[in-house]
């Protein structure tokens, strides 16, 4: 099989790199394994925010503006809802955060973001929050299982290796890209926090940590709210609901803890009064960086062997526009952005 990218990975970093090329007639093919990914298991919230302290996510507005017509297309292309338009209400824990909320929704960086007016709590059945709430605008839920499985099945069956990749079986040679009986011009290593075994990207400095969370069934909570307390509490639909998620740096296996779960659950139990059902845990390695920025960019040495990796919990906001930025440099030549390009990190870990 002679393709001109091999994309390795797909998550929702692979999807959207996998997008730009199918949006631009370029031949490709996905080797990834039908197990589960972290962006499998994420609560898919696209949020301009930090909300822990009230400030914009770097560059908030050109990745949100690029992500909600991406996914509005996607939805399109795959004829099923994965979209919802949901606003994110931030629980209040004192009138100094109510005081600082306004401060922030009244500022250049946040004002198109964050409601100015906070929200009283009507629903105190329902949840703990007797100092109201703060409303995000303009954020969202994408149903990233769903976009995952339906892009895999119906857009790319025909393209798709269901396998994990084995980099000892990968030929590299300055014109071409070797892997089995695929033969690319190119590769685009997509893989998440597993390119720590990736021979040829494992120089990066990526660090992951670990989240935990849980999906619970509570019929009685409102499905139009994405909640955030100390932690996310978001809906699913058909009355079920992620909450998470914990945060690890130190433990990198996907196994699912006493420790995480009895801490989820006492966390979500200082906002929800509603009685829930447990239904799952799991546990996934986000890819995170040491200096918070994604990496993009090409191999030092190989010239033909590209990454695009470290978007974090971030992944479902920036990946539309960072596969912009990736394509955009593969293709036409076009520098990428120094605050995400890898080379910044060449100097010191790079060693020929």
């Amino acid at each position: 099989m002679n393709v001109d990218t091999l994309i390795v990975g797909l998550g929702i970093v692979g999807l959207n790199y996998a997008e730009q090329l199918r949006k631009n007639n370029i031949d490709f093919v996905v080797i990834a394994p039908e197990e589960q990914s972290a962006s499998h298991i994420a609560a898919g919230i696209v949020n301009p925010t930090v909300l822990k302290r009230f400030n914009a996510v770097w560059n908030a507005e050109i990745f949100l503006n690029c992500a909600l017509p991406v996914y509005n297309n996607l939805e399109v292309l795959l004829g099923t809802k994965i979209l919802y338009r949901l606003p994110i209400h931030r629980i209040f824990n004192s009138t100094q955060e109510q005081n600082e909320w306004g401060i922030a929704a009244s500022s250049a960086a946040l004002e198109k973001f964050l409601n100015k007016e906070w929200i009283s709590n009507n629903r105190q059945l329902e949840i703990n929050a007797p100092y109201g709430f703060g409303a995000v605008k303009q954020s969202a839920r994408v149903d990233t299982q769903r976009l995952l499985t339906d892009y895999r099945t119906k857009i790319i069956l025909d393209r798709i290796v269901s396998e994990k990749i084995n980099h000892q079986d990968l030929g590299v040679e300055d014109g071409s890209i070797t892997y089995k009986d695929i033969k690319a011009k190119k590769v685009v290593f997509c893989q998440g926090y597993s390119s720590v075994v990736n021979p040829y990207f494992n120089y990066l400095p990526l660090i992951g940590s670990k989240g935990e969370m849980l999906i619970i069934e509570c019929e009685a909570l409102s499905e139009q709210v994405i909640y955030k307390g100390p932690i996310f509490l978001s809906p699913m639909g058909n009355y079920k609901y992620w909450v998470g998620a914990t945060f690890d740096r130190t433990d990198k296996s996907t196994k699912t803890s006493i420790n995480g779960r009895e801490w989820l659950i006492s966390k979500l139990n200082q906002f929800l009064k509603l009685p829930y059902t447990i239904l799952e845990q799991r546990a996934e390695i986000r890819a995170t960086v040491q200096d918070r920025r994604p990496l993009l960019g090409v191999h030092p040495k190989h010239k033909n062997m590209f990454i695009f990796n470290g978007v974090g919990t971030r992944g479902v906001l920036m990946s539309p526009l960072l596969s912009q930025w990736l394509f955009e440099f593969i293709e036409n030549n076009k520098k990428l952005p120094a605050s995400v390009n890898i080379n910044r990190f060449e100097n010191k870990y790079f060693r020929n």
